[in-house]
């Protein structure tokens, strides 16, 4: 049981693609509250995992998405905990099949028939987690200016445009990092839809929507990513894969980082701003009607002085 030093190995993890006939998980919530999406996860298997408190090997079913290492008792079960890679200091082998995730606070250790493969996918995971300060120092910066993208979709009655032939847009996130915005080239003052961040539940690499199961260009699906939300998704083509994983990144880091608001925070924030802009409007009406005001009495008097002038002489 908890002292056995070797339990046995179990099966091997591995690659999962989306498959539509699997139910999807509600999102796990962590216990700060964050909602996050744990389908669709870039590997998962079988592995042996030590407890905390007793130090028994105990069988979980853990899977890799993003930036965490979601765990449960049951195959493609909904998890009962997480690994934050993002806070991660390494990961490393230990023994023959062991294998452990270091954080500041806590050490996780599994063992797996696969261990060296688990260490290469956590440690590529973990290279590829933005820390709060490459986010403020990178990150940040790239969203608020945005990008270019073929943006891909279905129009209102759901049926998909493979062939859209205005679908480039330039995607970027709201300077007080509440919203992701799109719009046409040449037009950024013009907002043509956008998605509130706090209804945003993951961000995937490749094709894991409906949109790029229909619409997915050939043979470029590592250039692909989604931002998914709860009520709709963003589906973006970049020019390379490079590109790709550096958006996929930033959003990452832009959802675990941000003050995001609730819909209710935001709807305040929202109303307290429009009563600010309505209030700047009115001072201004104030300011210039009072400036023309000014002008006119300015220009009377000129007119008076231009007429004494005439009579004197």
């Amino acid at each position: 049981m908890g002292n056995d030093p070797t339990p046995p190995r179990l099966s091997n993890a591995h690659l999962s693609p989306p498959d539509p006939d699997v139910p999807l998980l509600p999102p796990y919530v962590t216990p700060s509250g964050r909602a996050l999406d744990v389908n669709h996860p870039s590997l998962s298997g079988w592995v042996q995992r030590q407890s905390e408190w007793v130090k028994e090997w105990r069988s979980r079913w853990i899977s890799l998405k993003g930036g965490y290492l979601f765990v449960a008792k049951e195959e493609g079960g909904m998890p009962h905990d997480f690994v934050d890679l993002t806070r991660a200091l390494g990961v490393s082998l230990e023994g023959t099949d062991g294998w452990k995730v270091v954080l500041p606070d806590k050490t996780y250790r599994f063992k797996s028939a696969d261990g060296r493969g688990w260490k290469a996918a956590v440690e590529k995971a973990i290279k590829g987690s933005l820390s709060k300060r490459q986010f403020e120092d990178e990150g940040r910066g790239m969203l608020l200016k945005g990008g270019l993208f073929e943006k891909h979709h279905h129009d209102v009655v759901g049926r998909f445009n493979l062939k859209h032939k205005d679908s480039t847009r330039i995607v970027r996130v709201t300077p007080d990092l509440q919203r992701i915005t799109w719009h046409k080239p040449g037009a950024l003052d013009i907002i043509c839809d956008q998605i509130e961040l706090h209804t945003v539940l993951s961000v995937n690499p490749g094709f894991t929507t409906l949109v790029f199961k229909q619409t997915g260009p050939r043979g470029k699906e590592d250039c692909c990513f989604s931002v998914v939300g709860s009520e709709r998704s963003l589906d973006l083509e970049c020019k390379n894969a490079e590109t790709a994983r550096k958006w996929v990144e930033a959003f990452r880091a832009l959802l675990k980082y941000a003050p995001i608001l609730s819909a209710a925070e935001l709807g305040r924030k929202d109303e307290e701003e429009r009563r600010r802009g309505e209030e700047e409007e009115r001072r201004r009406e104030v300011a210039s009607r009072k400036h023309e005001g000014d002008r006119s009495k300015l220009r009377k008097a000129r007119e008076r002085a231009e007429r004494q002038r005439q009579m004197g002489a």
